[in-house]
């Protein structure tokens, strides 16, 4: 998913698209494409928007990469997951649907494997982060006593990382032409009392590149030699879950 415009990157987005914003001296979205590749992900849609021509300009067709890409245009904002619905004859029974402003090597084969040994309808990655509350957190009882205080807490939640794989049943579910978002989609999922599950990110790296800071973080962890061969390397093409 690759429409929006990156506002809150001000200047460094005023005439590039943030998914080109590079990382370890390559595009965001090119990391994609690459790490889909090495998961034998291979044909691979983008939906483009906003500065459409300099995406499609840089990918192509995707065969300098290995892969067959292809595109769908956006004539209007359509949310981070609304654009599958501008394409009525998807001609697959499962989707693997990507922010294209990710920075991540996450396991692909443990998040597939995982959705089809589960029988899920759809499975979230989920990061952990932290909150930390600046401020005594009141335990009050419904007398309104205070009955403890917790200076200072620190909670640890699970995050939607804006990585989903589902099947026909989820994707259907989704507004005609309507801007949609990711957590809306699940929500509607929610209703309809289909299967979610969570996929941990529990090895490797997640960055949402949303901000100057968290560009600058997907910097630094680029330095890192986890790279996603040190997954697939574990397997071999008869183990992988796509095979099957």
């Amino acid at each position: 998913m690759a429409g929006g415009k990156g506002t809150r990157l001000q200047s460094l987005t005023a005439h590039t698209h943030k998914s080109l914003l590079e990382v370890a001296g390559k595009p965001v979205i090119l990391h994609l494409v690459e790490h889909l590749v090495s998961f034998e992900f291979y044909t691979i849609y983008i939906s483009v928007g906003h500065f459409s021509e300099q995406i499609i300009d840089f990918l192509g067709d995707g065969s300098k990469w290995g892969a067959s890409i292809k595109y769908i245009q956006e004539t209007k904002p359509m949310g981070s997951i609304g654009a599958l619905s501008l394409k009525n004859d998807w001609e697959y029974e499962n989707f693997l649907v990507i922010n294209g402003d990710i920075f991540t090597n996450f396991n692909l084969y443990e998040f597939v494997s995982d959705f089809f040994s589960k029988e899920a309808d759809m499975t979230v990655l989920t990061y952990e982060s932290q909150i930390e509350i600046p401020w005594g957190v009141l335990m009050i009882n419904h007398d309104g006593e205070i009955t403890d205080l917790v200076e200072k807490p620190r909670y640890l939640i699970q995050t939607n990382a804006g990585i989903y794989l589902f099947n026909q049943s989820v994707i259907k579910l989704l507004p005609s032409k309507v801007p949609t978002e990711g957590w809306e989609l699940i929500q509607l999922a929610l209703k309809m009392k289909y299967k979610i599950i969570s996929g941990p990110l529990n090895e490797g790296y997640w960055v949402d590149i949303g901000t100057k800071e968290t560009l600058l973080k997907a910097q630094k962890l680029s330095t890192h030699t986890l790279q996603a061969k040190t997954y697939s390397d574990k397997y071999t093409l008869s183990d992988s879950p796509l095979s099957k």
